[in-house]
């Protein structure tokens, strides 16, 4: 089978779904290319090494890889996203008569318009695509707070429809995800809600010496420390984070670490100075994909958090993944699909999103509990990873769908 990713974003961005699967399939013996964007996620700054172009081919990990032309941008700026996104949306079928023949198009969302760029490159090479769908549009960007309510958001709905209509299958990551996209009319045998996944060899375990290196950097020595990795954005509402530090006890043992980058870092910065949180919260900047099991091995617990919303209770976001993987306490600021992993898996606690005094109340009790009992949660999480969502069961189940629509055809 020959198979034709194409997705927005791509390594050495830090999405590594795409990348994953293509070396994933690459290994079981497929023929894999890729079409993608100039790296600039989520800094909205080009990568050192590359230059904007129409086209660049390049080939990663043995794999042909083509760029096309994007605006980088990854601001809060609507008029900014919207160029980034139209860009890539009509460079992308370009790509394609740059790129191997295929029998198949996984494609990546978000976002939205790549659905039109899989669609015209779909019609110009004959062959069916498989949509991806990791946040639902136009829903996810309102909540983002890029858009409000009206006719731009009408015509995404319009846009939504379109590309669901024209895919030949549809992959989302819960239940409840699957459930929304039936209500907006797909067929239900069109769309299957599909895990996902992680390489748990990634995130084994780090020695100590290791860990107590990385801790004296970073002077955690003597504090409990709830980690936050990954992006630092509006839907993320880590004002939240922010607002819970200021309700721990001062002088005492909890501290908040973010790390990672993204459009609402300043401002979340700024309140952080004004609320003079220093000493039980701390911004690390954005670190590479392989230095991340170091980090998360090195902290107490984990977070997550999301705005409250029906539709982040369909979601489970990735991070959670490579959390289960690292084999540490997970606290889950979320309702929903995300709430009901933690608990399927006793990896962990949650408490109700945008509650600052609940999340402060709960990283003190984590704060508190027996390290024997921290080391149970995680290792729980670990362990129903391990049955239920490592990334050779769960891309296996990808292959199975990409070789069923592949023999279909258009």
């Amino acid at each position: 089978m020959r198979v034709l990713i194409l997705s927005q974003y791509y390594h050495p961005e830090p999405v590594p779904k795409p990348l994953e699967l293509a070396q994933a399939l690459t290994e079981y013996g497929h023929t894999v290319s890729v079409i993608t964007g100039f790296p600039n996620y989520p800094s909205g700054n080009l990568y050192d090494g590359y230059r904007l172009g129409l086209v660049r081919r390049e080939i990663a990990d043995g794999i042909p890889v083509t760029r096309t032309y994007e605006y980088p941008y990854h601001g809060t700026r609507a008029i900014g996203r919207v160029l980034n996104y139209l860009s890539f949306m009509l460079s992308a079928p370009l790509g394609s008569f740059f790129s191997p023949k295929c029998d198949a198009i996984y494609v990546w969302h978000p976002p939205l318009t790549v659905g039109v760029a899989a669609w015209i490159v779909a019609r110009l090479r004959r062959v069916p695509f498989v949509y991806d769908v990791q946040d639902i549009w136009p829903d996810s960007v309102v909540l983002s707070g890029l858009m409000k309510p009206g006719t731009t958001v009408k015509v995404l709905s319009w846009l939504e429809k379109f590309v669901y209509r024209r895919a030949s299958h549809i992959l989302v990551v819960t239940n409840g995800a699957r459930d929304n996209l039936i209500r907006k009319g797909v067929p239900p045998e069109k769309v299957t809600a599909m895990p996902h996944w992680i390489d748990e060899q990634l995130f084994q375990p780090g020695g100590a010496a290791e860990r107590d290196e990385l801790r004296a950097h970073y002077q955690w020595q003597d504090r409990f420390v709830v980690l936050f990795a990954g992006n630092l954005g509006m839907v993320q509402g880590l004002e939240t984070v922010v607002r819970a530090a200021d309700r721990l006890a001062k002088g005492g043992p909890a501290l908040i670490v973010l790390v990672g980058d993204g459009t609402d870092k300043a401002r979340l910065e700024s309140l952080a100075n004004d609320l003079g949180v220093q000493d039980r919260l701390q911004f690390i900047d954005r670190q590479p994909m392989e230095s991340m099991p170091a980090f998360m091995s090195a902290a107490d617990a984990l977070l997550v958090h999301l705005k409250r919303s029906e539709l982040t209770e369909l979601v489970i976001p990735t991070k959670t993944m490579a959390y289960l993987a690292a084999g540490k306490p997970i606290l889950m600021a979320m309702n929903g699909a995300a709430a009901d992993l933690v608990e399927e898996s006793q990896a962990g606690a949650f408490v109700e999103p945008e509650d600052p005094t609940a999340l402060a109340a709960a990283i003190e009790q984590f704060s508190r509990m027996p390290p024997a009992e921290l080391a149970a949660l995680g290792e729980n999480g670990r362990q129903y990873l391990v049955s239920h969502l490592s990334k050779s069961k769960v891309i296996k189940l990808y292959e199975e769908v990409l070789s069923r629509v592949a023999q279909k055809g258009t």
